[in-house]
């Protein structure tokens, strides 16, 4: 806590004797979440928390500074966690222009499941909502327009945050999460050239790295936990075709067991609604089997914008288990609005699958914001 403020504190003194322009922005919140069927827990408050989120960000003619952090405060465990979302400094010179510091990227056009971002590390304490984490990482990019290049080397390894169960049970049975070692040789690099065109948006990928969630190796009692490997080379295309959109991913991943992954899917926009559609896939060459899901998001905005209605929904197409999340957001001004989300995990008939695991996630959650 005491180094985020220092670091906050020295942000806001000496970025402005540096920078032409400095905005400073922020965001305060509270939300509570309540249990519901099927939990387990009906009626528990699972969540109850503040947050205050600080931005700065810096410009001068080549060069520019941005800030993201603050605070949640847990009103269910009495804990103050400080973060750090997102801190780099950019340099710009001509076409070229290099990132340097935590920072957050996203790669491909899915909305729902990717079969191609894997740049950026997920945030599995909350897996329905589906976030990102940030990396460590020297960007470089090229802008030649219509083509585009990115490059990223990230010499120091972030991995996935895993669900407070998985934490709990390597705790309680003594297995060591063991990251890759601080080395040059363990650095990871990402590649993107796209294309933007009359025709369409089109990207090629490449990845080399780690895996952001770890195995279970060993025999009992020596069990650890490892990261493995990863090697991915991608592509994604989107495709206007009046008022809907095309969109298609395809990876080839050459060390995992399901060697091939896939999305295929269409956004829909015409005035307030926005209806998204995805189908997504993945080949096992070990059972030579086919697994995959289908998601849906549907919005809906009324009074200018300032009624928002949302549902979306994921199913996985062999277990039949998955999730249904719905919401309403209001915005009493561009600063204060408050929300209330639904969120429904299902298993499917024989009690397994991915998301029927996550089944005391089922909750109502409400939330005011206020923008600064």
């Amino acid at each position: 806590m005491k180094r985020i403020l220092v670091v906050f504190c020295l942000s806001v003194a000496v970025l402005p004797c540096v920078f032409a322009d400095v905005d400073f922005s922020g965001e305060s919140s509270f939300s509570a979440t309540v249990s519901v069927p099927p939990s387990e827990d009906v009626g528990k408050f699972t969540g109850a928390s503040v947050s205050q989120t600080f931005e700065l960000d810096a410009y001068g003619d080549t060069t520019a500074f941005y800030l993201n952090a603050g605070f949640v405060y847990d009103a269910i465990e009495s804990s103050l966690k400080p973060f750090v979302s997102e801190v780099y400094a950019d340099l710009f010179l001509g076409k070229a222009a290099f990132r340097f510091g935590r920072q957050k990227a996203t790669w491909g056009n899915a909305e729902i499941s990717s079969a191609v971002d894997v740049i950026t590390p997920s945030d599995m304490s909350a897996p329905l909502e589906m976030e990102k984490t940030a990396i460590n990482a020297l960007k470089v990019s090229y802008d030649a327009f219509p083509f585009a290049f990115d490059a990223y080397w990230i010499p120091i390894f972030s991995p996935a945050v895993l669900p407070e169960a998985m934490t709990a049970m390597y705790e309680a049975y003594g297995i060591e999460v063991m990251k890759p070692e601080l080395k040059l040789e363990n650095s990871e690099v990402g590649v993107k050239a796209s294309a933007y065109t009359s025709a369409g948006d089109f990207s090629l990928y490449g990845y080399y790295g780690w895996e952001d969630m770890p195995v279970v190796s060993g025999t009992y009692p020596d069990l650890y936990c490892e990261y493995e490997r990863l090697v991915m080379a991608g592509a994604s295309a989107a495709v206007p075709v009046g008022d809907v959109t095309l969109k298609a991913e395809a990876a080839w991943y050459p060390k995992r067991d399901k060697v091939v992954s896939a999305m295929a899917g269409l956004e829909w926009l015409r005035d307030n609604l926005t209806v998204v559609g995805e189908l997504y896939g993945e080949w096992d060459k070990e059972s030579e089997e086919i697994s995959g899901q289908a998601g849906a998001s549907v919005s809906y905005d009324l009074f200018d914008g300032d009624l928002e209605l949302s549902v979306a929904g994921i199913l996985e197409l062999r277990e039949l288990d998955g999730a249904v999340m719905a919401g309403v957001t209001y915005s009493f001004s561009d600063e204060l609005k408050v929300a209330c989300g639904a969120v429904f995990v299902f298993e499917g008939p024989d009690d397994v699958g991915t998301y029927g695991a996550f089944k005391d996630l089922s909750c109502v959650r409400l939330e005011a914001t206020y923008s600064f």
